[in-house]
């Protein structure tokens, strides 16, 4: 079997998948099959290597986050349940995704309320610091000195713990933005598939590299 041959069936086995997915999978082993290839082997000897193309296709289904996996593996078995379910199912599943959606919004929402917050009480103790400073003077041209060193000092004082909370707001924007990113993350994990996760989903293709690689060394 040849590069084309193989990439043809296992373009068919895939069909089910939307045609993004079936054009980086696809691509993913043209380059497998090249690469070899620009090593010396004929395209046949690339493709033996490989598994078969339904084995591939049922691999890279199984790679599949949880949702689109078990969508595509309705639609293999039974096509008509398959839009059955979509259709008739879809005052179930819609409210329930909706719900998904809003429950990921809402709670980055209320994280990044809460550093809105700190940077708005970080900002009020700095506006202190020069407003303490403008009474003060007032004061002090009013004769009102003990008035005025005690403006300076409440200044001063909210100055220093604006600069304490603007530090805090810096901390925390950096350990919330991680945490906002790992909360989408998790709520994007059983719809979306990480690109770094592609390897996995060719058996035998991890443990090929590191051979070749101690090969090489």
């Amino acid at each position: 079997m040849n590069k084309q041959e193989y990439l043809a069936r296992l373009r068919a086995a895939l069909a089910c998948l939307p045609e993004g997915e079936i054009e980086e999978s696809v691509g993913f082993y043209a380059e497998m099959i090249d690469d070899r290839v620009a090593d010396g082997m004929t395209e046949e000897e690339a493709v033996a290597q490989l598994d078969d193309p339904k084995a591939a296709a049922r691999a890279i289904i199984a790679d599949l986050p949880v949702v689109p996996r078990t969508v595509v593996r309705t639609k293999q078995r039974n096509r008509a349940l398959y839009w059955t379910l979509v259709i008739l199912g879809f005052p179930l599943w819609f409210p329930l995704l909706a719900a998904a959606a809003l429950v990921a919004f809402t709670g980055v929402l209320v994280i990044w309320l809460l550093v809105a917050g700190l940077w708005m009480l970080a900002a009020g103790l700095l506006f202190g610091g020069p407003l303490g400073i403008v009474v003060c003077l007032w004061g002090l041209a009013n004769g009102q000195i003990p008035y005025g060193v005690v403006e300076l000092g409440s200044g001063l004082v909210c100055f220093g713990l604006g600069l304490f909370c603007l530090h805090g707001a810096l901390a925390a924007s950096r350990a919330l933005a991680q945490v906002s990113r790992q909360w989408i993350a998790k709520m994007k994990a059983p719809f979306v598939k990480e690109k770094v996760q592609r390897a996995a989903a060719v058996p035998g293709v991890l443990a090929e590299v590191a051979k070749e690689a101690v090969d090489e060394a």
